[in-house]
């Protein structure tokens, strides 16, 4: 059976894979073309990995090799698109170890949201392995940044993420969210994240909150204030996005288009676009290959931020100029990647 810790963390001290396999299959939003992927148990210290066409690709920032509009890992001519929303869902759902089996070129779009891959998870089960799970620790702060872009990421215990974005457009003006696997109590807010970035980087930092969560537990909280977030785009962007070759499967049932007389459907949030952000970041932030201890929030950010801080998290957890910065004793990344 699952191990969930109601009222308290998400995550379990022990590692986690799937009870059975679960298959989830539909079209790709950028590639248009049918995709079905089957989730498989995996044994402890496996991590995640992709196999597609007898390729291994693990789930690490290190086989990210596009971040146009959606994360894209690439190995030995294999290449996935559109990883992010799966990889939230088993990240949140505390499945540390899967092996992710992909026929097509991308995971399918379905609502555009994570939620129907949670639900399909849980309907399966997680089962726990009596493993301590692998735990990325790092002492100092990380910052990339591109312009008004920014992502922050300050050494902590459990994972909080966190978004920011502001497109001055009816609809998409300054919004923010944030979501702790540690619940509620550990959000940005409480923990007060704009006094703890010290420097310059401390005036970028908006209050964050986490509505509707208080009381609810770090499960709830994912699976009805933060998966259900959906994919969006703008309409003025959508022939930009067809003639650079993508967007081919987008549709009104996987995507929330924003014009200037509003969105195509209602929203299921005020700031579903925050909070889809979250979500992407959540995602983006489970390539780091293990269970990052850290608060990350991203300003006006995207994919391509998003990957940059975690290759920097995990260069710094490699580096011999950081003998401080290594992953917990049961945490060895070298073991995630097989």
């Amino acid at each position: 059976m699952a191990v969930f810790l109601p009222g308290g963390a998400l995550l379990p001290p022990q590692q986690q894979t799937l009870r059975g396999e679960v298959v989830f299959s539909g079209i790709g939003l950028h590639t248009g073309r049918f995709s079905r992927v089957t989730v498989c148990p995996a044994p402890a210290d496996h991590g995640r990995v992709f196999v597609k066409s007898g390729v291994r690709i693990p789930a690490e920032a290190d086989y990210v090799g596009d971040t146009t509009r959606c994360s894209t890992l690439t190995h030995q001519g294999e290449v996935i698109h559109t990883v992010e929303h799966l990889l939230a869902a088993l990240y949140a759902l505390g499945v540390d170890n899967a092996e992710i089996r992909i026929e097509g070129t991308e995971a399918p779009a379905l609502d555009g949201s994570a939620r129907p891959f949670a639900d399909g998870l849980l309907e399966v089960g997680i089962e726990p392995q009596g493993v301590p799970p692998h735990n990325l620790f790092f002492s100092e702060l990380v910052w990339v940044r591109d312009g008004d872009r920014h992502v922050i990421a300050i050494p902590g215990e459990g994972l909080t993420v966190g978004a920011c974005v502001d497109f001055g457009r009816p609809y998409a003006g300054p919004q923010n969210f944030c979501y702790s696997l540690e619940g509620p109590h550990r959000s940005l807010e409480a923990m007060q994240l704009g006094g703890r970035a010290w420097g310059p980087c401390a005036g970028l930092l908006p209050q964050l909150r986490q509505p509707a969560a208080e009381g609810g537990t770090p499960l709830s909280v994912f699976l009805d204030e933060l998966a259900p977030a959906r994919t969006f785009c703008f309409e003025d962007w959508i022939a930009a996005i067809r003639a650079a070759g993508l967007g081919s499967g987008g549709s009104l049932d996987n995507t929330l288009v924003l014009g200037e007389r509003g969105p195509s459907t209602p929203l299921r949030f005020p700031d579903e676009l925050a909070r889809h952000k979250t979500l992407d970041l959540l995602g983006d932030m489970a390539l780091v290959g293990a269970r990052l201890q850290a608060s990350v929030i991203g300003i006006k950010a995207g994919h391509a931020l998003h990957v940059a801080a975690a290759h920097q998290i995990r260069k710094l957890v490699h580096d011999p100029q950081h003998p401080g910065d290594r992953p917990s004793p049961a945490a060895s990344l070298s073991r995630s990647a097989r």
